[in-house]
């Protein structure tokens, strides 16, 4: 009778782990069911299982008809869970990939976010911003009539002034430095190449200032002249006066 007992129960482990392993299989051979359960994780917030598990989606079913739909929700997972290197390879991945997809300019726009989020101060190194810029140009120019153009062209301003920044911040060191060649170099830059961001006025006046350093008077009057003219609201240009 024991014995009859033990078989009994043993059949019935068996067939609980048998019907549980089939779920399982019949959930891994349905990747409609495993992309809504990865959707449903963004969701909830789960953006880094969600990542991982559409990292195993993409290798089991490459030719499903759900497979690029998992890359940008995986480049959406990846950025949301602050996985920043990710989210930049996964959308830079999808491009080449998909070149003609119709959310390509999506997967774009993801990438211009990631180096936008990595970017550091304006006193270091540029890379994630120049790349940044780089990616918005191609969503605002290829893509014009984009959703998200109009967001690219308000990122693609304040990059612009970052970069001025980041030039005036390079400008300043030299000039503490007494290297005023140097720094002059630096500010004609900044006037030359970023005439629409808001650096342009403290360049013409930090010129204006290594110019009078370097006993060029005239180029610091002249310099001084024309922050006034064209920006005579500035406060920069109260500043200004002494060489004028």
């Amino acid at each position: 009778m024991l014995n009859c007992l033990i078989r009994f129960l043993a059949i019935l482990i068996l067939a609980s782990v048998v019907t549980g392993c089939a779920k399982d299989q019949v959930f891994l051979n349905d990747p409609k069911a495993e992309y809504e359960a990865a959707k449903k994780l963004v969701n909830d917030g789960g953006y880094n299982m969600a990542a991982n598990n559409l990292q195993n989606f993409s290798s089991n079913y490459p030719y499903s008809k759900y497979a690029s739909s998992a890359e940008l929700l995986r480049i959406f997972a990846a950025y949301k869970g602050h996985e920043l290197v990710l989210s930049e390879t996964l959308s830079e991945a999808f491009i080449a990939r998909h070149p003609r997809h119709a959310n390509v300019d999506y997967a774009i726009y993801m990438l211009a976010m990631s180096h936008y989020r990595q970017r550091g101060s304006v006193q270091n190194d540029p890379t994630h911003i120049t790349s940044a810029i780089k990616a918005f140009q191609r969503l605002t120019s290829e893509f014009p009539q984009s959703r998200y153009a109009a967001a690219g062209k308000s990122y693609l301003a304040s990059l612009f002034n970052s970069l001025a920044e980041h030039e005036l911040s390079i400008g300043k060191f030299y000039f503490d430095e007494e290297r005023y060649a140097a720094a002059a170099n630096r500010f004609q830059y900044v006037i030359k190449k970023y005439q629409t961001t808001s650096a342009i006025e403290e360049a013409l006046y930090l010129l204006a200032s290594t110019y009078n350093k370097m006993d060029m008077h005239e180029d610091a009057h002249q310099t001084a002249m024309l922050l006034q003219h064209n920006y005579p609201n500035s406060s920069w240009s109260d500043k200004v006066r002494r060489f004028l």
